[in-house]
């Protein structure tokens, strides 16, 4: 509680400063209602990459349950995560609350298998939101580098990255021999292999669902697109400057990946310099105000999964049903 507490402070300090430095403009959010239906549009969006989220995180529960399991039992415990991932620091800590209630929805469910799930949802998000930011940067280098020299970094970045994605989406559904053979060299990493190959044993066993795999993949690059649609949508209005849609998908994905980094709700303050400095590479000089946008937009979208936590979830936490 008391890291937490001193987390919220951080991010409370940090917004604080891009205020009274001018680099945050918190009036922008009334002007965003009057300009057209870029909220409405937004959100429509969100819930449908949620949506998805679900079905992708369904699919891959089944690789092991002993039954069909309803999508909508599975949306519903998905906004819950969202929830304390909103309220809470990290996009990561709401998965961990939702293990909690994803056991009920089939007791044959191990903690290890769970956790592995979980942890492979979270991967092939990072991992189609890595392909597009990595395709775009390659397909767009010499016009995107020609805005800004600040912005190779990233998109050199962008572009080694990408490179990897795919190495690791090979490797997991590669033949037994060779994943045996990389488990083998990553056990002989002092302190921490040990500990990863039980890991990465974990997710190569899952090779035998190659066919929902890669469908979690393909969906997981259908979302991902969507997320940086809806954050183009609700802040290309008020833009300093001139942004193609095809430009911000090689250096947005870079501010969603920190912002799921366990600092901040959210990415509060920290997603607001962020961005702050992503989009000054390309001479757009009121990021922080823009990202506010979207900010605001996905905590109250997320803050929908209050509902069904007072309706299944506290029930679930009086049982002490633990995973």
């Amino acid at each position: 509680m008391f890291k937490t507490l001193l987390k919220f402070i951080f991010a409370i300090a940090l917004v604080y400063w891009l205020v009274t430095s001018g680099k945050l403009d918190l009036s922008l959010v009334s002007k965003s209602f009057k300009v057209g239906p870029q909220w409405l549009i937004a959100l429509f969006l969100i819930i449908i990459i949620v949506a998805l989220g679900a079905y992708r995180y369904k699919l891959l529960l089944e690789t092991k349950s002993q039954k069909k399991l309803r999508f909508f039992d599975v949306l519903r415990l998905n906004y819950i995560g969202l929830f304390f991932s909103s309220v809470l620091p990290g996009a990561v800590t709401g998965d961990l609350i939702k293990l909690v209630y994803i056991k009920k929805l089939d007791q044959s469910f191990s903690k290890t298998f769970l956790i592995t799930v979980t942890l492979l949802d979270r991967i092939i998000g990072l991992a189609g939101l890595l392909f597009l930011a990595g395709f775009f940067s390659l397909i767009y280098f010499s016009e995107v580098t020609a805005l800004s020299p600040k912005i190779a970094h990233v998109i050199i970045l962008n572009l080694f990255l990408f490179g990897g994605t795919i190495a690791f989406l090979l490797t997991l559904i590669s033949p037994f021999k060779f994943q045996k053979m990389i488990v083998d060299l990553i056990q002989k990493i002092p302190l921490l292999g040990k500990k990863i190959s039980k890991l990465l044993n974990q997710l190569f066993e899952l090779r035998e669902n190659r066919k929902d795999l890669l469908k979690c993949f393909l969906l997981s690059i259908v979302t991902q697109f969507l997320s940086i649609l809806a954050f183009w949508t609700i802040s290309s209005p008020f833009y300093s400057g001139h942004l193609p849609l095809q430009y911000a998908f090689t250096f947005i994905p870079v501010g969603l990946i920190a912002t799921a980094v366990p600092i901040s709700p959210g990415g509060l303050g920290v997603g607001h310099v962020l961005f702050a400095n992503l989009f000054s590479f390309v001479n757009i000089d009121n990021g922080a105000s823009l990202f506010n946008l979207f900010f605001l937009l996905s905590f109250a979208h997320n803050f929908l999964g209050v509902i069904p936590y007072l309706l299944v979830g506290r029930k679930t936490v009086i049982e002490k049903e633990t995973i």
